[in-house]
């Protein structure tokens, strides 16, 4: 271990006391946006109302979420807010259901979803695949329903919001309605291989392990095609906020997220690495692949570092700031990985998407380096990991010398 000289040691005390500065003024401007977010959260939700049940002329409260929809004096329907959880965090749907308990129009009357997954799926019609459904269905996607490919949680967040509605109006109709089952623990494909590519991490990271560099590429791969293309389960920034802004889901059914943030997390504290991005992140992947043809070369430009590493990190910041103050982790990602992986996305997410594949050929991950969210994230987890770290050294030293 290099000794630091006494300019050194100064120079680098100055450097962290700076940098836990601006730890602190970004914790308090996160706050700061959370606590504007909550106040700005209010939806009006009667114009979603009103589409649900577009013959009705006026609507009466029968409970906190059902309303009564009549045309003139004769009783058209209900209206039942139904709630439920989709990528971004819970959605709203006003659901109109008719006298006789069938569903007559869903309307997303609030949610936080990526506008390009909603897109896809107001563009295959779903809302109105739900139309005729009665509130004793299962609504299960893969079964009964057919999901929206590449917004499959958008799809099965918005059908158990239906459902949810749907069994709201007809206990208001006096309608016999079951107590619905405990979810189910999702584990699959996905979840098992999560768990092995941990594993693969941790197995090669020993140092008596001989084929570090062949585990890598394998686990590289493997997060690339699975995680990856054949899932489309990459982390984004959104996940990320939608448990800063305290949406979380059940973990019955969002075991993946679980276990991927939580294993970044324990490794990251045990170990002090991250074990996602250097060995599985799926589009860290795609850019090494396209280096290994191309021949990629670490490029950290000396009298621009400073100012990309503040780009990236400023990014991300506001990223997150945007999150908590619209309550809307869906609008707060700017990553591309679903341009990649489900081939949706806008016409500059495509060109952003091809510059990068094609300047990873020759820069060793250029968007991992210079734009990627979660690295100033994971940097923030570090220096806060190295203060506490710090306090507790100091602590126990003033405990001795007493």
């Amino acid at each position: 271990m290099k000794l630091l000289s006494g300019a050194d040691l100064s120079r680098y005390e100055r450097k962290k006391r700076r940098s836990r500065l601006w730890g602190l003024a970004v914790v308090v401007s996160l706050i700061a946006a959370w606590i504007v977010g909550l106040n700005l959260a209010q939806a009006d939700l009667m114009p979603a109302v009103r589409e649900a049940m577009p013959q009705a002329e006026r609507f009466e409260k029968a409970t906190s979420d059902v309303y009564e929809a009549y045309a003139g004096e004769d009783l058209v329907g209900y209206v039942a807010l139904g709630e439920a959880s989709g990528y971004g965090g819970p959605l709203t749907a006003a659901v109109g259901v008719s006298p006789a308990g069938t569903i007559e129009k869903v309307v997303l009357a609030d949610h936080r979803e990526t506008p390009a997954w909603i897109r896809e799926v107001r563009d295959a019609e779903y809302l109105d695949s739900l139309s005729g459904k009665k509130y004793s269905e299962s609504f299960q996607v893969g079964e009964d329903l057919d999901g929206v490919t590449g917004a499959t949680m958008s799809s099965r967040g918005i059908a158990q919001a239906a459902l949810n509605g749907s069994r709201k109006a007809a206990q208001v109709m006096g309608l016999p309605v079951q107590t619905p089952p405990a979810p189910r623990i999702e584990f699959g494909v996905p979840e098992a291989a999560l768990l092995l590519l941990f594993g693969i991490g941790y197995l090669a990271q020993q140092r008596k392990f001989k084929y570090k560099k062949t585990a890598r590429w394998v686990s590289l791969l493997g997060g690339l095609l699975v995680l990856g293309f054949l899932y489309n389960k990459p982390l984004t920034l959104a996940y990320i906020n939608q448990f800063l802004i305290g949406f979380w889901p059940q973990w019955q059914t969002h075991l993946y997220w679980y276990l991927l943030i939580g294993g970044i997390i324990f490794v990251f504290t045990i170990e002090d690495q991250n074990p996602y991005c250097q060995w599985f992140c799926p589009f860290g992947a795609a850019q090494e692949v396209m280096g290994a043809v191309g021949g990629a070369r670490v490029y950290s430009p000396r009298q621009f570092r400073t100012f990309l590493e503040s780009l990236q990190r400023v990014l991300a910041w506001a990223a997150v700031v945007l999150a908590l103050v619209l309550r809307n982790p869906g609008l707060s990602s700017f990553e591309i990985f679903g341009t990649l992986f489900s081939l949706t996305g806008s016409g500059f997410q495509f060109i952003l998407l091809g510059l990068i594949l094609v300047a990873s050929m020759f820069i060793k991950r250029p968007w991992c380096t210079y734009l990627c969210p979660l690295d100033p994230v994971v940097d923030f987890i570090k220096l806060t990991k190295d203060w506490i770290e710090d306090l507790w050294q100091t602590k126990i030293k003033t405990s001795e010398g007493k």
